[in-house]
């Protein structure tokens, strides 16, 4: 896919909307902050109830803003909280942890393959608020299936833009943490219109096999 132009789609498309995503930006730094200082030994606890449904809420936000110039809301971040997203995105969340680290311990090439692998999840979850964690996770699979190197060097190129946030103390992650989502989440929109190589593998399997059928029932009727 076309870096360049994902890159320069998403600019056009958080402008204006800066200072909201900012808020967002703040408010999720300062839920965290408050999790890991003042609630000490229970934290890793709390995080991990919340950090599902931000994950959601973060890919509907961004999600909405690449495919629709929606204008974020600071309540879209507690769409993850309500009715059953809660339940489902924190299973959804687990099952991530765990896998990715499952395949670390082997070595950690096959841990970040793993984590590209599920990438798409929650974008996934954010466009159907009925798909489950695991159906989730088996078509983010099946959905990076040959994008793997691609997302990589999506994502590598935006080592330069880290290093500004970095060198300006931050400052510069008011601008450069919304330009870096809204192009993830414009890739995953460009991802889904894309054909799957493994449903249109599967697809083919299928096809072949009711050739065979017919051709046999061919056989059979002429006997």
């Amino acid at each position: 896919m076309d870096r360049v132009s994902m890159k320069e789609h998403a600019k056009k498309q958080i402008e204006g909307k800066i200072f909201t995503l900012l808020a967002i930006y703040i408010i999720v730094f300062a839920v965290s902050s408050i999790i890991s200082f003042v609630l000490g030994p229970i934290s890793g606890i709390v995080t991990l109830l919340i950090a599902g449904p931000i994950a959601l809420a973060q890919a509907f936000i961004y999600l909405g803003i690449t495919k629709k110039s929606r204008m974020p809301k600071i309540e879209d971040l507690l769409i993850g909280f309500k009715g059953d997203n809660f339940l489902r995105t924190l299973i959804a969340y687990i099952r991530y942890e765990v896998f990715v680290f499952l395949w670390t311990l082997l070595f950690i090439i096959p841990g970040i393959i793993k984590s590209i692998s599920y990438s798409q999840m929650f974008y996934l979850m954010a466009d159907d608020e009925k798909l489950e964690a695991g159906a989730a996770q088996r078509k983010s699979m099946e959905m990076m299936e040959g994008h793997k190197w691609e997302y990589f060097v999506l994502q590598l190129s935006f080592i330069p833009w880290h290093l500004l946030g970095i060198a300006t103390l931050g400052i510069a992650y008011v601008w450069v943490v919304p330009y870096i989502e809204t192009t993830m989440a414009e890739y995953h929109v460009r991802l889904v219109g894309q054909d799957k190589p493994l449903a249109k593998a599967a697809k083919a399997i299928k096809e072949k096999v009711e050739e065979v059928k017919e051709a046999k029932a061919k056989k059979t009727t002429k006997k």
